[in-house]
Order: C-alpha cells, then structure tokens, then sequence
C-alpha cells in the first residue's frame, strides 16, 4: 500500500504541479494549505486537503500526522527560517522520516542574499533534526518570464538589469518532477540537488527564442538595477524583498548563474523543458491579441 505524502505550500510555484503530478501517478497526497479558500485548487480523487498555518504548531503536528515524507516549501518571507523551523520540529515531533526541502541555486550560510542565506539556516536546522533529507536548488523559474507579456504586447521589449548574463532558467514542471521522484523512490537522502533548465542563455538569447516562437520581433533592453528594484515595488514587492531579489540577481551577473546541471534528466529520464518549448505553450499570452 503507498503511503501519503504531505505537500506543504501545495498551492505554490511548485507545490501545485507537485500535486497534481503525484496525484496523477496515483500516490496518495495530503494536500497542506494556508487557507481553505484555496481547497479548490488541489482537490482530487488521490488528494487530502488539510488547512495548517506554519505559526500553528497544532495544525502542522495535524497536518503531518501519519506522515513519513513530506515536502517543505513556502514564500519569501521574513519569518521564512522561524516557519520552516517549526515544521521540521513538528515533522520531528510526528515521526516524519524524510523531509524534501526547496531551496535555491546558490543556497549558502555567507550569501550575500537573505533569502540564501535563511535557506542554508533552515537546512541546517534538518540536518540537526535527525530527520532524513533531500534538498533542492533550482535555479530562476521559467515562468517568471511570464510577466513579460504585458511589456512583449506593449514595447516589444523584456527588460531586464542582466544584460549578457547567462542564466539557466527551469520550469516549475521540472523541479515538481524531481521532487515527485524524490519523495517516493527512497533512495535520495543525504543529497542535494541544483536544478537548472537545459542550456544558458542571456536575456537576448531569450527574446530572440520568443521572437521566432511568436513571429514578432522581441528585443531585450537592459535597465539598471535601482530601477528593476523601484519597479518590483511599485508591481507590489515589499521593499526588503525587492532589495533582496536585486542583491540575487547581481550574483548571476557576477557569473554565478550560468552553471547547467544535469539532475533533471538524470533523475526523471526526460530533458527539462526548454526555452523555446516553454514560449511555445505560452504563446498566445505575448500575443496583442491575447
């Protein structure tokens, strides 16, 4: 009989395709999430929906009870190493085995990047914990290229502050794939895993690919850094957030975004989605049209 696994953050970048694609594979899935306005999300045959607050030690201990793998995912946050915290203690508390833990590429106790840093912190709370562990570093989502489209349709532009950077970007697809494999083959604690798209590419290679997807010319303009932070604020970032979403994307600039890694395959038996094929699903919304 397969047990249940525990998905929290079940509605996120990840934690949503994770979902549906474990519950497709007909595992069993306890589904964990904030709110219960968000059970229409994740609902299935294969799937639980517990609500859990990652400040409500109860509803963690809860929502992992009977649990023995469990993936550990949440937003950015100030309180992101206090949370996370809590639900490995809680994990420890219930008798959890194996915790999969997303972090990000260039995850490390001395980043100059906050949220770096607070990952490091959380997995070395896991490792203190006892508890089996698997972690995860994936490099930019492919689909954050996404809130492009309004500038595609309007200026026939991406901006960017990176330049000639190369960045390996990787779909959300991908990294819930891996973790899909991860959590139910039995055989990953202990390791760590960068994940990253399958070629590294500027952001003029990546408005080129979305010029011939959509058969209209797409350029890349660079901007500088204090003004990709003042437009994240103004689109809703809080402000910390912004200056630490900057600080990270001036590592990549530096060169620490360029690496391409070769788990996606290894681990899933498929190549990860491509730039090309990822415009090509998405095209319509770069479309005037649209």
């Amino acid at each position: 009989m397969k047990t249940t696994i525990l998905i929290g953050g079940a509605t996120g970048n990840t934690g949503l395709p994770l979902v549906k694609q474990l519950a497709s594979s007909g595992v069993p899935v306890r589904a964990m999430i904030h709110t219960a306005d968000k059970r229409a999300k994740v609902e299935g045959s294969t799937v639980e929906v517990v609500v859990a607050d990652f400040k409500n030690r109860a509803s963690l201990e809860q929502a992992l009870q009977g649990i023995e793998s469990a993936y550990l995912a949440s937003p950015p946050s100030l309180d992101q190493v206090r949370d996370q915290a809590e639900f490995v203690d809680a994990a420890k508390a219930m008798g959890v085995k194996h915790i999969v833990k997303l972090s990000a590429l260039g995850t490390a106790p001395d980043s100059t990047v906050g949220l770096l840093r607070w990952h490091a912190e959380v997995e070395d709370h896991i490792r203190r914990s006892g508890i089996t562990y698997t972690f995860l570093h994936p490099h930019f989502f492919m689909e954050n290229l996404l809130a492009n489209a309004g500038t595609v349709k309007k200026d026939g532009a991406i901006f960017s502050p990176l330049g000639g950077a190369l960045i390996s970007p990787i779909s959300v697809e991908d990294v819930a794939a891996v973790a899909a494999k991860v959590l139910t083959e039995g055989v990953h604690g202990g390791k760590t895993y960068t994940l990253t798209g399958p070629e590294a590419v500027t952001f003029a290679d990546i408005a080129w690919t979305l010029s011939g997807v959509i058969g209209k010319p797409v350029r890349a303009e660079q901007v500088p850094f204090d003004a990709a932070q003042k437009g994240m604020i103004q689109t809703g970032y809080p402000d910390w957030l912004a200056a630490d979403l900057v600080r990270l994307m001036q590592t990549w600039a530096e060169g620490r975004g360029s690496l391409v890694s070769v788990y996606v395959e290894r681990l899933t038996g498929h190549k990860p989605l491509s730039i090309k094929e990822f415009f090509g699903r998405y095209k319509r919304l770069f479309l005037a049209a649209a």
